[in-house]
């Protein structure tokens, strides 16, 4: 909430009316860099502050293409266009939903689903407006519109407005970024004393003790709670497995190469090297054929982790893949997550859920390790939902299309990564398949460079 005068004095404009800011809103409002975010609980302005910056990039230069952009289309008729028509009722948004000003600048009012595709490719905008960034399941509609800040002669700026949600897409770009270009504004309920009413602060008070995961979050601004109750996994136990230190025993060490192979043109063929519940090593590819990505996995496996062990995903077109290893004596795990029966646990509804709920278990209890570099499995990992919970316990995952239309794209790196894991638990150790091959001793230091 922005505090305004009631009653606009006649030599004002309204154009030119007064606001009196409070130092975090004022901060984000003028910023000059290129991509500022203002994150902040209830009653803190968001909406306004975003709606203020836009007003003054369009007044000040004739001619500015701004995009103000929400998910879903139903907040944005609802919400957003209704508090812009009250903010700058001289420049009101028509049924083209489009704000045009007198001085030939248009702010365009989209929701997600239509930055998608081709849509965005013949706009040069001069800036944009994401309202309620928490929303979005991904970074890929801020930097699609990133590309789009080009329009000629213009001081360009993308802004974000959002709550605080865990350790997201937001939480990664502009809280762990540290970048002058990405600066963060932040601000709690508290600090918006004499302008929001005390029995409103009171009653969120209460909050603290009723319902602290929603006061920590929409009061004290918290970035440690987040809307996880649908999720497998949690992100703060993936937060917690980056570069975990791992305990091997050297005569239990199980090894496997995990496949997830593209399905469709933009998806990625993932491969996992696992050593225990240890990722060693993590490459992809563009979608190849069959031999070359037979060929290219090999190459992997011998460079981080000899192992004859290969874990697949053979539906489609992994299929292919798992007989070509298999014609080459590799030992194949074939994994098919619609599998059902006896193999599959009880209480999940096939493989890919008895896969969720393994991978579950082993983040909560801090059983595992992750590299920190790879960002993509650690955004993905969380992405999967419950897609149903029968009465009887049972539990299905939603299914993998439907991940990728929420968020863009398909969750390969989690697929592969959760493949692998599991299939660590269907290998034998390294000292078993020694003792296999001799009965000779073998000193626990010549088992890594063994090959299993």
């Amino acid at each position: 909430m922005i505090e305004t005068l009631t009653k606009i004095p006649s030599d004002i404009k309204q154009s030119d009316r007064i606001i009196y800011l409070k130092p975090f809103q004022d901060d984000f409002i003028f910023s000059k860099a290129r991509y500022p975010a203002l994150v902040s609980s209830w009653g803190t302005g968001k909406t306004m502050s975003l709606i203020e910056k836009i007003r003054l990039h369009c007044e000040d230069n004739p001619g500015a293409l701004v995009m103000f952009c929400r998910k879903e289309y139903t907040d944005l008729k609802d919400s957003s266009v209704k508090d812009w028509n009250e903010n700058v009722p001289y420049a009101q948004v028509g049924s083209d939903r489009d704000a045009k000003f007198s001085n030939g600048s248009i702010v365009m009012f989209r929701h997600f689903y239509e930055l998608r595709g081709n849509n965005l490719n013949n706009m040069n905008l001069s800036a944009f407006g994401m309202e309620q960034g928490e929303e979005a399941d991904s970074d890929e509609h801020f930097f699609r519109l990133q590309g789009r800040l080009r329009r000629k002669g213009f001081p360009h700026f993308g802004a974000v407005i959002a709550n605080t949600n865990g350790h997201n897409w937001i939480y990664n770009v502009w809280k762990m970024k540290k970048d002058k270009d990405y600066p963060l504004f932040e601000a709690n309920s508290f600090e918006m004393e004499g302008i929001i009413p005390d029995d409103t602060l009171k009653s969120w008070k209460k909050l603290k003790d009723l319902k602290p995961t929603v006061y920590n979050r929409f009061v004290l601004n918290s970035w440690e709670e987040s809307d996880t109750q649908d999720l497998i996994i949690h992100p703060e136990w993936v937060r917690r497995a980056i570069n975990k230190p791992i305990f091997m025993n050297p005569l239990e060490i199980r090894r496997v190469v995990s496949i997830d192979v593209a399905r469709y043109g933009d998806d990625k063929t993932v491969f996992y090297a696992l050593e225990n519940n240890k990722v060693m090593a993590m490459e992809y590819i563009d979608k190849k054929n069959t031999m070359e990505t037979v060929g290219r996995v090999q190459i992997f496996a011998e460079k981080y982790l000899p192992t004859q062990n290969y874990a697949v995903d053979e539906i489609g077109v992994g299929a292919g893949v798992v007989d070509r290893l298999g014609e080459l004596g590799k030992n194949v795990i074939p994994i098919n997550g619609a599998k059902r029966g006896e193999t599959v646990p009880e209480g999940c509804y096939n493989r890919r859920a008895e896969i969720y709920s393994y991978g579950a278990e082993m983040f909560e209890s801090g059983n595992v390790s992750i590299l920190p570099e790879d960002i993509k499995l650690h955004e993905q990992l969380s992405w999967a939902k419950y897609k149903e919970i029968k009465s009887n316990g049972v539990f299905q995952v939603e299914p993998k299309e439907d991940i990728k239309k929420r968020f863009g794209e398909s969750p390969d790196f989690a697929d592969a990564y959760l493949n692998g894991l599991w299939a660590l638990t269907q290998v034998v150790p390294l000292s078993q398949v020694i003792r296999n091959r001799s009965d000779s001793y073998v000193h626990p230091r010549f088992l890594k460079h063994a090959r299993i």
